[in-house]
């Protein structure tokens, strides 16, 4: 299953305006922290696959994006991830990604919109792209673990992150994991190793569990794990984190699922696909 997941992620990574290997990138960051929590080989298991298909809802908002913004969703998608929810980041945002696909008068309606109504809008997009991608995972068989990871991947410890609001503890301990890689690989690849830290150790107490940003950072001082992420290999090494005394193998049933759920995510991107999102 993790040579198929590994191969697969490079789509989510296209579909969500990401580099080539975010996914597999987050996945080896991600692994690492969680040994570093001393998370069993289960939890390694459950953490591993949650982070490496993470976006398998990304493609569901792709049309709403373009409806609401009239912009480009993978450039949309790929500077957000950027901000931290600042409202300067936040402004500067929409006023840089709205409109751009309209004359200039459609692109004041349009700012006018998502300025009025902004927070209604981004809690429908996140909504859709985590419960859709929760809905995959289990079609693919995962467990609540892994489903629940993937709903919850876009909340903040602090209470101020989508679609719920949740904060602290009730937050999935693998939804912070695979958002704080998230942000320790877009910054990575951004300005590398210590813009990364220290985009994670901006969002200590309000992204993110103080805790978990601590064993971060000693995970971080590691230098192998930042020069790992650049390794033309990382794909094969990524494979072999997923740990060996858990059986996940894949039967002919089980690779027409990931057919079928893949097909979905494709369907998903189009506008003329409405049932499908």
């Amino acid at each position: 299953m993790a040579d198929i997941a590994a191969a697969l992620s490079h789509a989510l990574d296209l579909t969500e305006g990401q580099p080539a290997g975010h996914c597999l990138r987050c996945c080896w960051i991600g692994v690492h922290v969680g040994r570093g929590l001393g998370l069993s080989d289960a939890e390694l298991s459950d953490l591993y696959y949650a982070i490496m298909l993470k976006d398998l809802g990304c493609s569901s908002n792709a049309a709403r994006i373009c409806s609401h913004y009239l912009t480009d969703d993978l450039s949309f998608k790929r500077d957000f991830k950027q901000i931290d929810g600042s409202l300067p980041q936040a402004l500067r945002f929409i006023l840089e990604h709205a409109g751009l696909q309209a004359g200039m008068a459609e692109r004041f309606r349009t700012l006018y919109k998502v300025l009025s109504y902004g927070g209604e809008l981004a809690k429908d997009l996140i909504e859709t792209r985590c419960t859709r991608g929760a809905d995959i995972a289990e079609m693919l068989r995962f467990g609540p673990a892994v489903q629940q990871t993937i709903r919850c991947l876009d909340e903040h410890w602090d209470g101020t992150g989508l679609p719920n609001r949740i904060s602290g503890k009730l937050i999935p301990l693998y939804s912070q994991i695979a958002l704080l890689s998230q942000v320790a690989d877009v910054f990575h690849t951004i300005g590398g190793r210590e813009l990364a830290i220290r985009e994670v150790l901006n969002r200590s107490g309000t992204w993110f569990d103080p805790e978990l940003v601590g064993s971060f950072r000693s995970v971080a001082a590691d230098k192998a794990i930042w020069s790992g992420l650049a390794n033309p290999d990382l794909q094969a090494e990524v494979i072999n984190l997923q740990p060996v005394s858990i059986d996940r193998k894949v039967d002919e049933d089980m690779l027409d699922d990931f057919a079928e759920a893949f097909a979905k995510v494709v369907d998903a991107k189009s506008p003329f696909m409405p049932h499908q999102v």
